[in-house]
């Protein structure tokens, strides 16, 4: 029997950390599509593609090889090469905002996603996999927390790497990608219908999926 779990939400809502414990827990494959989306964007950035020239970002996402394994640790494949820490820099972050909002992308997303997802027994997390990809499964979630506590959690993530990073830059920027999310025409980030929505600013990533769990079994 096919069985995919959606999660959506807006950035730094937990859906990674959720999903890949929530896969563990019931043996399942977990797909982050974000990083499909930066995959395509860190191969545009390879080729020296700019913004301007479509047709070469579209033949970029059309020929996307990516794969998933959670052996122990979740792991993200490109053309066969791990790229699991290699698609975080702010740069790959920028271009990935940007071609994301391109209607023909999301398009070519959207039959990659359901190809992807075609055995079964799948996790997909993303921003519109509820609404657009697979809006008749029958477990849908939409994380979300306050936008202080979002934004904490990636200041937290990206200060590790970069100290120079301060906090006021991380809040303003996940204002706007929420707000570019929220408004772009094409699949905008919304609840999807019939969602479960958790709103887990006071939770850990282990009562969120223990949440989830309980709808999942209910």
């Amino acid at each position: 029997m096919i069985e995919i779990i959606t999660i959506d939400g807006p950035t730094s809502s937990g859906k990674n950390s959720v999903g890949f414990l929530l896969a563990q827990k019931l043996g399942y494959i977990y797909i982050d599509t974000g990083m499909i989306y930066r995959a395509g964007a860190f191969k545009i950035l390879k080729a020296g593609v700019s913004l301007e020239e479509k047709e070469k970002i579209l033949d970029i996402f059309k020929e996307l090889d990516v794969r998933f394994e959670m052996d122990g640790k979740w792991k993200m494949f490109l053309d066969e090469k791990d790229v699991t820490n290699a698609l975080h820099d702010p740069q790959t972050s920028e271009i990935t905002s940007r071609v994301s909002a391109i209607p023909e992308v999301r398009e070519i997303m959207k039959s990659l996603q359901r190809k992807l997802a075609s055995n079964g027994q799948v996790i997909m997390s993303g921003r519109d996999i509820g609404s657009e990809i697979f809006p008749d499964t029958k477990h849908k979630f939409f994380l979300t927390a306050s936008m202080e506590v979002r934004a904490k959690r990636r200041f937290k993530q990206l200060v590790e790497k970069d100290p120079s990073v301060k906090y006021e830059d991380v809040l303003s920027s996940m204002m706007e990608r929420d707000k570019r999310d929220e408004t772009r025409e094409a699949s905008p980030m919304r609840v999807p219908k019939d969602a479960e929505v958790i709103d887990n600013s006071n939770l850990t990533v282990e009562q969120t999926v223990e949440e989830m769990l309980k709808h999942i079994n209910a």
